[in-house]
């Protein structure tokens, strides 16, 4: 999306270069190519009244007379009432792209005779082909005040030219996501669409919204059948969960629920446990089995994920062993669970772990050890502070931090990570080693005056 500055300065080029093939060649691609919210932004920084001249210039310097729909687009976005009006009786007598969409954003021009004149010539254009470079616009438009009721009027036309199975079906296919939104919502209203096109479009269905209302379609009028088979096995973990929950323990294949038990989505797997516990089973026997399988390493690491779910307790052993795992799936697995059983043997292995070019992994091994801080000193985070990679400097600061207190004070003014204050404790004071580090720092910093003062304070040092 282009700046302010940007469309500016194009709107300018675009006027200065109107006479010439070339210039309009350009800006007839521009705003053909602009997307609707971009086409709104375009006409209102071309109206913006700039002195001493606008950047479209002077009014007086168009002539309109056999101009070329490009030519009368960008008048008809000047700041000058009168010239749009008269760009507007241009573009009435013009076809094309540019003529169509400029139009459309004249209905909701301030200056009443404009918005009239070219709402009635958009409410002529009602081919299918014409819709689709209009109706866009006129769904931004419908979001204001002026010309918020043209979109309604504009849509009749075209059902009364047309009918609404082709209106919306061309609709559909739009580009603009709000239209194509929009008319698949006012389809299912209308009941053109319905279950078999929501089960054929389902699955290729890439934008969220859309593939919320077939989910939602499937759901609730589909059977038993056709759930399991588009929404259990579907692509979206939000079909997966929808379908969990609208099929009983009855209804559902076992098979399905046991492939769910070990799904990527944490929602998923809490439904199957549900389901998979009220036809009489163990999830925790099914996640044992799969987690010590030859199943692949992704799939093994969803299932100790769903024993630790499943408020299964596994050997510490069998935790240090994942963690220190060749597959990444498996070590990330095994990190998290070993949060809070960690022993001191363990530190500089992890603290080796965080110097990693796997991010994941260095805050996954940083979380083990911030949670057992008594297995570790600060002289032990030298590892980390004094390596030339900054990434690996900002993992040591981290841990530090995660301290709390006044390490956190000491650990921010050692990194230099804060920016125009402290967060200083308020209630406690620092031991006599930790204020001595700290006004070492201090010294060795530039602070201002009143910081300097409100650490002084802080520590009770006297005034």
């Amino acid at each position: 999306m282009q700046t302010p500055a940007q469309i500016r300065a194009q709107l300018s080029l675009a006027a200065a270069n109107r006479r010439f093939s070339s210039g309009l060649a350009e800006a007839e691609a521009w705003l053909a190519s602009a997307t609707a919210r971009e086409m709104l932004r375009i006409d209102y920084y071309a109206r913006q009244a700039r002195y001493p001249v606008p950047v479209l210039g002077r009014a007086r310097d168009w002539k309109l007379k056999n101009a070329t729909p490009v030519v009368a687009a960008l008048a008809s976005m000047h700041p000058d009432g009168r010239l749009r009006e008269q760009a507007v009786r241009v573009l009435c007598a013009s076809a094309g792209v540019v003529s169509d969409r400029a139009l459309a954003v004249r209905v909701t021009d301030h200056v009443e005779v404009v918005r009239e004149l070219a709402e009635r010539e958009v409410l002529r254009r009602t081919t299918l082909v014409q819709a689709e470079r209009i109706v866009p616009l006129l769904q931004r438009i419908s979001q204001r005040g002026r010309g918020s009721q043209v979109l309604e009027r504009y849509l009749r036309a075209l059902v009364d030219a047309h009918g609404e199975v082709s209106v919306w079906e061309c609709l559909r296919s739009s580009e603009d996501f709000d239209v194509r939104r929009t008319a698949f919502r006012r389809s299912f209203e209308s009941g053109l669409f319905g279950l078999p096109d929501a089960v054929r479009l389902l699955p290729r269905e890439r934008d969220q919204v859309v593939r919320r209302k077939l989910i939602q379609a499937i759901a609730e009028s589909g059977t038993p059948d056709v759930i399991a088979e588009s929404l259990l096995r579907g692509r979206s973990a939000e079909s997966r969960v929808l379908g969990l929950v609208k099929l009983t323990a009855e209804q559902l294949d076992p098979v399905d629920v046991e492939r769910l038990l070990v799904d990527r989505s944490v929602l998923v797997r809490m439904w199957a446990r549900l389901r998979w516990q009220e036809m009489g089973r163990d999830p925790v026997e099914v996640y044992a089995a799969v987690a010590r399988s030859s199943a692949a390493p992704v799939v093994r690491a969803r299932a100790y994920v769903g024993l630790a779910e499943a408020g299964a307790e596994l050997d510490r052993a069998e935790i240090v062993e994942l963690a220190r795992s060749a597959d990444l799936a498996l070590k990330k697995v095994g990190l998290s669970l070993l949060r809070g059983k960690a022993v001191a043997a363990e530190v500089h292995w992890l603290l080796r772990e965080m110097t990693g070019e796997d991010s994941r992994v260095a805050r996954l091994a940083g979380d083990v050890l911030s949670s057992s801080p008594q297995l570790w000193s600060l002289a032990d985070l030298a590892v980390l502070k004094d390596s030339a990679d900054p990434a690996i400097q900002r993992r040591g600061w981290w841990l530090h931090r995660s301290l709390g207190g006044w390490e956190a004070v000491i650990a921010d003014l050692e990194s230099g990570a804060f920016r125009d204050r402290l967060e200083l404790p308020m209630y406690f004071r620092p031991t006599p080693a930790q204020r001595q580090r700290i006004m070492e720092l201090v010294g060795a910093l530039s602070l201002g005056s009143g910081q300097d003062s409100e650490i002084e304070f802080a520590l009770g040092l006297p005034a």
